[in-house]
């Protein structure tokens, strides 16, 4: 049975019922029955039923009329939810199912809600893998659609890693050419001792050779150490060079991304890929150029004069190597996932720290100190657990290759030895050479055998890597994006619907419009849509359905560049820069003059506390701007939007942090400042709106009054509430002061 094919038992039980298989809108299935024991139970709606049938499992069979049910929703409980519908206003339960299966049942609610609403459905939007596992081995991804590291083949990455050798071409050329060089003076010495031995200490035949024989082995030996010295240096600089392009590759890239992808990564994971996985690509590299590649060049040269010296010896020195491959594979096949599982950990302790060193203030405001050790502990534990089942592979795996290696050699002595004495033509001084070409071979084979290790960490980082590189941002210019240098401020929505989930809209077929030079008011509950509005206007997002435009075109057609340039931005919670005062206010437009910062400082009511300050404009913030207030950090935020001089300001409930006093002089400022500006202002204080041009008030996404304030409290509507309700609160909290 195919996993969303319906069963035969179920289409006979519909036919039962009167209903064609034809005629199923929405289906999907449950993996519990009430009693909690494993089951198989469908969910089934047409335009006009809903019904439940279960295949295995100890539960009744639900047929209820579509129209009959008021709401669906969710419940959950330990380890398990229930799907409930609302009916004769009381929820009845439906079925019960793991939390595996929570994401499809919430969207088979959203999906239900719209078949109620006679409008367009999609089964296979329910029953799709969570975008946040690999549709093939269930494996969970770090980001939606991300190439999943247990079906990812490794042969594209290696290749990937070769392409970015190739400016360094040139020198990865004279790498190779001193290898050679220096697996020829490796092989040099035991075949010295084998003539010293031979000619010299055994049948004296040429003593005076002696000195010249000990030279030539200091020479050889200083050669391969000035060679080494060079190839280490050459590898060393390749290895940081590439790394250093890949974190400006990196960086570059994440500019490029848009914010919906920052919505799913977590700080402290991008921060992980910039350090430990690109640290572990310099490793790689430096591995290769110093280990790997001289050693692969080491067993062939020294393996041609084993067979060189004695054919039947050099047969003996192979009979580990399979043995040694095999185990290499073995090895291999543990450790990779092992280390996934010990970057993981890494990544979740780099989460950790991030969250809660950034909310210090919030952890110690709540004295939550011993709740958060106990937290890092345990996610601690995770990281030494991971970080010793992969050093004990490796500890041991390493003594049994060094046991295979050892034997061969004992053979080697055995069989050698036994040949010497019988005097087979086989003299001391080769025996000699040939045990020393069979630890010289063994030494770089153990040491191939044991790069799987390291190989693992290379290639798991290397996945990472990529991952951020092919990640293709999901708002892009068009190629024949428009320019336009200078914007007048025209902004209309014409029936605009979006959502961060496509199928559960939070702005609702929305239109407006908004004169140049226009101050508008965007009013409403929490969680409403108002910064989803503005966000909207800034394109951090693209809609859904409908358009934006600015000055008659279309937001998707303008070139980011210019749209961004020219709109200010001040956000609820602004955000400073480690960076002296005048450097934060001038990040929008990094070539102002002094005279022009203190002129927006001036007009964002600043100026006066930052002269107050120890060095004023030089001072130097901290993290967040700690050390000022978050009144004074508002009205930096201010000014460095005001600084742009934009011809669209958008202000996200700009003035909720500063006190009544300066919210009255920045409201001054900003009448002044707004003048032959579209200004759209999210306010806290809605008396701070009574001079806009246009109010739009929102709820629930959609505009559900417009109008000047006079208007809408004249209207005595949901405008008309909110500023009675605010005003009510005003009253009590100056009567308790």
């Amino acid at each position: 049975m195919a996993q969303f094919e319906l069963p035969e038992n179920v289409i006979r039980r519909l036919k039962e019922k009167g209903i064609k298989e034809s005629e199923v809108r929405l289906k999907t299935f449950a993996d519990l029955d009430f009693s909690g024991s494993p089951a198989e139970i469908w969910v089934i709606a047409t335009d006009t039923r809903f019904l439940v049938i279960p295949v295995k499992g100890l539960q009744d069979e639900i047929d209820l009329e579509l129209e009959k049910i008021k709401k669906f929703r969710l419940r959950a409980s330990v380890g398990s939810a229930y799907l409930q519908a609302k009916v004769d206003e009381f929820y009845i339960e439906i079925v019960r199912f793991t939390n595996a299966l929570r994401f499809r049942f919430s969207r088979l609610i959203i999906q239900l809600d719209l078949l109620r609403q006679k409008k367009p459905i999609s089964d296979e939007y329910v029953n799709e893998p969570h975008p946040l596992t690999c549709p093939v081995c269930g494996l969970a991804l770090q980001t939606e659609n991300a190439s999943c590291p247990r079906c990812a083949r490794q042969g594209p990455i290696a290749f990937r890693v070769i392409h970015l050798l190739e400016p360094y071409l040139h020198w990865v050329i004279i790498v190779l050419f001193l290898m050679f060089i220096s697996v020829g003076l490796n092989l040099v010495p035991p075949k010295l001792t084998q003539i010293l031995v031979d000619e010299v200490l055994t049948t004296r035949r040429h003593i005076d050779w002696l000195i010249l024989i000990v030279v030539a082995l200091v020479g050889a030996e200083l050669t391969r150490a000035l060679i080494n010295m060079t190839v280490g240096t050459l590898t060393t600089s390749v290895g940081t060079l590439i790394t250093y392009d890949l974190r400006k590759r990196l960086f570059r890239k994440l500019q490029e991304l848009s914010v919906d992808y920052y919505d799913q990564q977590s700080v402290g994971t991008l921060m992980t890929r910039f350090s430990s996985d690109v640290e572990a690509f310099y490793g790689f590299i430096t591995h290769v150029g110093q280990g790997f590649l001289l050693n692969l060049f080491l067993i062939a040269g020294i393996g041609i004069m084993l067979f060189f010296i004695n054919a039947k010896l050099a047969m003996y020195v192979l009979i580990p190597v399979p043995l040694v491959m095999m185990g290499t594979y073995f090895f291999w096949s543990r450790i990779y996932p092992l280390n996934f599982k010990l970057w993981d950990s890494q990544a979740r302790i780099s989460r950790f720290l991030n969250t809660v060193l950034s909310g210090v203030r919030v952890v110690k405001a709540f004295a939550q100190e011993k709740k958060e050790i106990g937290r890092f502990e345990t996610i601690a534990e995770g990281l030494r657990d991971s970080q010793r089942r992969v050093q004990i592979s490796t500890a041991k795996f390493n003594p049994m290759m060094a046991f295979l290696f050892g034997t061969g050699g004992l053979i080697v002595w055995y069989a050698g030895g036994k040949a010497v004495l019988a005097g087979q033509g086989f003299t001391l001084g080769q025996l000699m050479a040939f045990l020393s070409y069979t630890g010289m071979f063994y030494g770089p084979l153990s040491q191939m055998a044991l790069m799987s290790n390291w190989v693992s960490q290379f290639m798991t980082a290397s996945h990472r890597i990529f991952e951020i590189l092919d990640t293709e941002p999901q708002l892009k210019d068009s190629p024949n994006a428009i320019r336009m240098p200078e914007i007048k401020g025209h902004i209309k929505f014409e029936h605009v619907t979006f959502g961060y989930d496509p199928y559960q809209p939070i702005i609702k077929d929305v239109s407006f419009e908004i004169e140049p030079g226009q101050l508008v008011g965007i009013v409403g509950k929490s969680g409403s849509g108002k910064t989803t509005l503005v966000s909207l206007i800034c394109r951090f997002y693209d809609v859904q359905s409908g358009a934006i435009y600015i000055d008659g075109k279309d937001i998707r057609d303008i070139s980011s560049y210019d749209l961004r340039r020219q709109i200010g931005l001040v956000l609820q919670e602004p955000f400073l820069f480690r960076a002296t005062i005048a450097d934060n206010i001038r990040y929008g437009k990094p070539d102002a003059t002094f005279k022009e910062i203190l002129d927006a400082s001036k007009a964002a009511n600043c100026h006066d506390f930052i002269m107050k300050l120890p060095l004023g404009y030089d001072l130097y913030l901290r993290e967040h701007g700690a050390g000022i207030s978050g009144g004074e950090r508002q009205r930096i935020g201010i000014a460095r939007a005001l600084l742009c001089d934009p011809p669209i300001l958008i202000l996200d409930e700009a003035t909720s942090s500063v006190d009544t006093e300066s919210e009255k002089k920045i409201q001054d400022a900003l009448a002044v400042l707004c003048k032959n500006r579209t200004t759209i202002a999210i306010a806290h204080r809605l008396s701070t709106l009574r001079g806009a041009d246009k109010i739009l008030v929102i709820d629930n996404g959609r505009i559900v009054e417009t109008g000047t304030h006079q208007q809408l409290m004249e209207k005595k509507g949901v405008y008309y509430k909110l500023v009675i309700m605010q005003t009510k609160l005003t009253s009590i909290e100056t009567e308790v002061k």
